[in-house]
């Protein structure tokens, strides 16, 4: 099946310097017919012209994903940096070397948080006879009035933090949207060794020091959650990080009178959209 590729009503956004001259044009397209990041781009990239009121082809990256099947993709026309543009950016690469700022650099947290549990992994009868089939906190009745409190126990949250140092020329409006738009999604591809579907990233932030600088440090902060083998009602499914996993189930009596429920479906949800972060530049 082929891919359709449609403009999108309302994604442009053109930038024109004092003189006049575009430097760089943006527009958001439809990628319609397939479930594929690659697919979507390759479909619009043969979709869209490679020069724009004199600019070239410069990037084109996933917005987000509307629906099973369709994506919205940014492209980019963007003015070519000149070799007097890019010594520029080196010399003051140089400068901060000298100053020891211009290194990147990467801190990871593993903290504690929660995860809450209905049923034991070993249960054991401390006092009395009357079976619990493992269930935390029951309530001691069955069939519609039977509850289950569970209970909360430690598990990990990973958090990882990157700092790169930016032009604050390049902190344009247009990169702050890009940022914005990527706040709560989760990677699409492999990101810095973690697989697709583990990585949230939380947001971005610098300050400006009181005297004038041309470069400040930027950082990015994101959440980490592994894909697992989650248990649900008694039985495992696949599930990615930021995937969420639940089923349905019909509370019963066991043969000992110990509760039980029995597993009539189980689900595994996408709660969060997929994106590329290659726009953060890390």
């Amino acid at each position: 099946m082929s891919v359709s590729v449609s403009e999108h009503y309302k994604a442009h956004g053109t930038v024109m310097d004092g003189k006049g001259n575009f430097t760089q044009i943006e527009a958001t397209y439809i990628a319609d017919g397939t479930a594929s990041d690659e697919a979507a781009l390759e479909a619009v990239r043969n979709a869209v012209p490679s020069e724009w009121n004199g600019l070239p082809l410069d990037e084109l990256e996933i917005s987000s994903r509307e629906a099973q099947r369709v994506f919205l993709v940014t492209v980019t026309w963007k003015k070519e940096e000149s070799s007097s543009s890019r010594q520029s950016d080196d010399d003051d690469d140089e400068d901060d070397e000298e100053d020891n700022s211009d290194e990147r650099t990467v801190s990871f947290d593993c903290g504690g948080g929660t995860m809450h549990l209905t049923h034991s992994y070993g249960q054991r009868i401390a006092y009395g006879t009357r079976d619990a089939g493992g269930a935390i906190g029951w309530n001691g009745k069955t069939g519609a009035e039977m509850a289950i409190t569970g209970v909360d126990v430690p598990t990990a949250q990973l958090r990882e933090t990157y700092t790169r140092r930016m032009r604050l020329s390049k902190i344009t409006t247009s990169f702050k949207r890009k940022v914005a738009k990527l706040v709560g999604k989760v990677n699409s591809g492999s990101f810095k060794g973690w697989n697709r579907g583990e990585v949230m990233f939380l947001g971005m932030s610098y300050s400006c020091p009181a005297k004038k600088s041309t470069k400040v440090t930027v950082t990015f902060n994101f959440a980490v959650q592994v894909n697992e083998d989650a248990t649900v009602c008694g039985r495992k499914v696949e599930k990615k990080g930021f995937e969420y996993a639940w089923g349905l189930s019909t509370a019963g009596v066991g043969p000992t009178g110990a509760p039980t429920a029995t597993v009539e479906a189980i689900y595994v949800d996408q709660v969060c959209l997929y994106d590329s972060f290659s726009a953060l530049g890390l």
